[in-house]
């Protein structure tokens, strides 16, 4: 019978990060997943994701984030080993823009204070003249962070997974956890093949965290997020003319973000508050959601210069919502042996190599006071 040093149910975001670091410290590592390598039925998936370090949500997040923008760029030499390979992260700046009041820009200019980051301010003129394809209220401004971007998200989790490969890690596709037990001696997971036994385990399984971590006393709810693209008759949102991240805030506190266009599929325009809850992941519907569709599409009139625009493409993947909207990094309250990432709440992706790196530092016995913020203990 072979026991793992480590296993890893999940290996999405988190959870290739989490086999990568464990593979990379010398632990014989699995991974299982219900899916596959880079798949689209979770929440890493739909070509990008921001990554920035002013962080509106919190101010806590910054050093961490200035550590995930080191970790990216370690992954992506290890990764891109021919000039026709693309970068993990592309660094095209974000703008966010809203009234000065308003929770995106108090939250971004508190965290570039606390962290003199470099950070610049644009009045409505200001904007309009360097991105005249923008309409922007007069009552808002904007704050440019030139070293923000964005990451290719499947490209990401598949950079993570051949590096824990290459290091030794084994991956189980297709293969569903039934269910986990621990003791002091080491921990079994039963899936719908075989059972497994390590000595440690990591819970990386987003938006079926819940059922994995029914032990734990924590509140977690599946949001279903419609991602969008779009073909609009302007040339300037395009990667290759420089066309930055925008990410707005609108007065009645709605939040929208916009990323250039990479491709064929257009620009990504998409709602980051709202969605629908769903009972279980399992039971995710992927179709095009109209009314989401309508509310999208009214933005880009409101916040556009544009005569015509044409979706050509949209996906549907999952925010798993703690109930402060903040990530749960912890080790399990009964089993010193097992440690999880959850609720990563919509804005986790960019942290994901952080937050493997550290649940299998957890796993091994260290402890990051800069964690302290996101563990279970603010709850009780």
């Amino acid at each position: 019978m072979k026991v793992y040093d480590v296993i890893v149910i999940g290996f999405g975001g988190v959870g290739s990060a989490a086999l990568y670091h464990a593979a990379k410290k010398g632990f014989s590592a699995l991974g299982i997943d219900q899916f596959g390598p880079a798949h689209n039925k979770g929440s890493s998936h739909g070509q990008t994701r921001i990554i920035r370090k002013a962080y509106f949500e919190h101010p806590y997040y910054v050093p961490l984030a200035e550590e995930a923008f080191q970790r990216w760029d370690e992954l992506n030499n290890r990764h891109r080993t021919r000039p026709d390979i693309k970068p993990l992260l592309e660094q095209t700046g974000v703008l966010q823009i809203g009234q000065p009041e308003s929770e995106v820009i108090v939250g971004v200019q508190k965290s570039a204070d606390e962290h003199d980051l470099k950070l610049e301010r644009f009045s409505p003129d200001q904007i309009q003249q360097r991105l005249p394809i923008l309409k922007v209220q007069p009552n808002h401004v904007g704050l440019f962070e030139p070293e923000a971007g964005f990451l290719r998200v499947e490209h990401c989790v598949a950079a993570h997974l051949a590096q824990a490969r290459k290091r030794g890690a084994e991956l189980r596709s297709d293969t569903r956890v039934l269910s986990w037990s621990a003791t002091d001696e080491g921990v079994t997971v039963e899936t719908d093949g075989e059972t497994y036994h390590g000595r440690r385990l990591a819970i990386c399984a987003g938006a079926w965290s819940k059922h994995l971590l029914a032990e734990v006393d924590v509140q977690l709810s599946v949001i279903a997020k419609q991602q969008n693209w779009y073909q609009i008759d302007r040339v300037e949102q395009k990667l290759v003319n420089d066309f930055p991240i925008v990410f707005i805030e609108e007065d009645d506190g709605e939040q929208f973000y916009c990323l250039p266009e990479l491709d064929s599929l257009g620009m990504k325009v998409c709602r980051h508050t709202g969605g629908h809850q769903i009972e279980t992941a399992d039971l995710l519907d992927c179709d095009v959601d109209k009314d989401e569709l309508l509310l999208n599409e009214a933005f880009m009139d409101r916040s556009f210069h544009h005569s015509r625009h044409r979706l050509v493409h949209h996906s549907t993947c999952m925010y798993t919502m703690s109930h402060d909207g903040h990530f749960i990094v912890d080790k399990h309250p009964n089993h010193s042996n097992v440690a999880f990432a959850a609720g990563l709440s919509g804005h986790g992706f960019k942290f994901t190599p952080v937050l493997g790196h550290r649940l299998i530092e957890m796993l091994d016995g260290n402890h990051d006071s800069n964690l302290d913020f996101l563990s279970l203990k603010r709850f009780r």
